[in-house]
């Protein structure tokens, strides 16, 4: 009967692995929905400064929580190189064909997408009236780093840890659980739609051995809805130049 409490080595990766993965989000979730923090950059950065701070915070945030914390404990805990993690950086002709169609794809689906009152009314995250180059930079810049650290999270550290524990496909049904849990907060059409969002990421990530295909479509993803949602907005003007404001269409 004791046997049963008995800690076998083979545990170790895949229960680090789960854990850190949720202790890094829990941590960055309840930071970024922090109501006091908020009112401390409404109360330093002022009503129209804000939200847009704090969207690049939270941006920020999610780099060093969710990509810091797996990547030191790759390092110095589990002492394995991080190439074995999926950041080495060959891609085959075939996966960079499959990253071509798979952005035609996504970005086809925001084009419709992009158009609904209820999406106008999440994106973009960064709710500025008036958007200009400088804003539209920093924005995919925050989205960058953000999503570099999610899909090491994800797609990285977490799949090829269960991937060598438990096989593929077990690993990515693991993977797309988290992954569509990690989306309740935002609502359930999120949570439903990072199910075969998910999948995808973690196919290309298996066939190419690396997260960067992952990365890039998911890059794809929230920057294509980000710039078409400004587009079909009507409440959100574009300025290319300080002296030009004008809808962009």
């Amino acid at each position: 009967m004791d046997s049963i409490f008995i800690w076998e080595k083979e545990y170790f990766k895949p229960v680090t692995s789960l854990s850190i993965a949720l202790i890094s989000f829990l941590f960055y979730h309840f930071i970024t929905n922090s109501g006091s923090l908020n009112k401390k950059f409404q109360m330093k950065f002022g009503p129209n400064r804000a939200q847009e701070f704090w969207i690049h915070f939270r941006q920020l945030t999610g780099f060093i929580l969710l990509g810091g914390i797996p990547f030191l404990v790759v390092l110095f805990i589990l002492k394995e190189k991080i190439s074995a993690f999926g950041l080495s950086l060959s891609l085959s002709n075939r996966v960079l064909y499959y990253i071509v169609i798979l952005s035609a794809i996504i970005v086809l689906i925001n084009f419709f997408a992009s158009k609904s009152r209820n999406n106008q009314n999440k994106y973009p995250l960064i709710r500025t009236k008036v958007w200009d180059i400088k804003l539209l930079i920093s924005s995919l810049s925050g989205w960058i780093i953000y999503l570099l650290a999610y899909e090491f999270l994800f797609r990285g550290f977490l799949l090829f840890v269960c991937i060598q524990s438990f096989g593929i496909w077990p690993a990515i049904i693991i993977n797309i659980i988290v992954y569509s849990l990690a989306h309740v907060p935002q609502g359930s059409n999120e949570a439903v739609g990072a199910i075969p969002f998910g999948l995808v990421l973690c196919v290309v990530v298996v066939l190419s051995g690396n997260i960067w295909p992952a990365f890039l479509l998911h890059t794809v993803l929230a920057v294509s809805n980000e710039w078409l949602s400004i587009r079909n907005n009507d409440e959100i003007t574009f300025r290319f130049f300080s002296s030009d404001q004008r809808k962009i269409k």
